[in-house]
């Protein structure tokens, strides 16, 4: 096999994947995403905290992608405090559940 047939083959089989630069971009725009998702939370928990209704649902909603992140990290980084923070948030994100349905 020549160097063009190589190359080749090798452009066919990574036809659907993304170079560095796709991922960079896809991931930035989850991080994204996840940040207008935080600050919508805040924003309707404040509101409702303000006007003396139950806000637990939207403190759930950030707490649980918070711990999903950090547990995330910890497995791929080895870091204690990724768990830390993954289990405080964990358990945060269950109490607000248990208050949701409590409320």
């Amino acid at each position: 096999m020549d160097k063009k047939e190589i190359l080749q083959k090798n452009k066919e089989q990574n036809r659907s994947a993304l170079d560095e630069r796709e991922q960079r971009v896809y991931n930035f725009s989850f991080g994204l995403g996840a940040v207008i998702v935080g600050i919508l939370c805040l924003v309707f928990s404040v509101y409702n905290a303000l006007n003396h209704r139950p806000f637990y649902e939207f403190v759930a909603i950030i707490t649980s992608y918070l711990c999903t992140t950090f547990i995330y990290q910890f497995i791929n980084l080895k870091k204690m405090s990724y768990l830390v923070a993954g289990i405080g948030t964990g358990l945060a994100a269950a109490g607000c559940l248990v208050l949701f349905f409590m409320v």
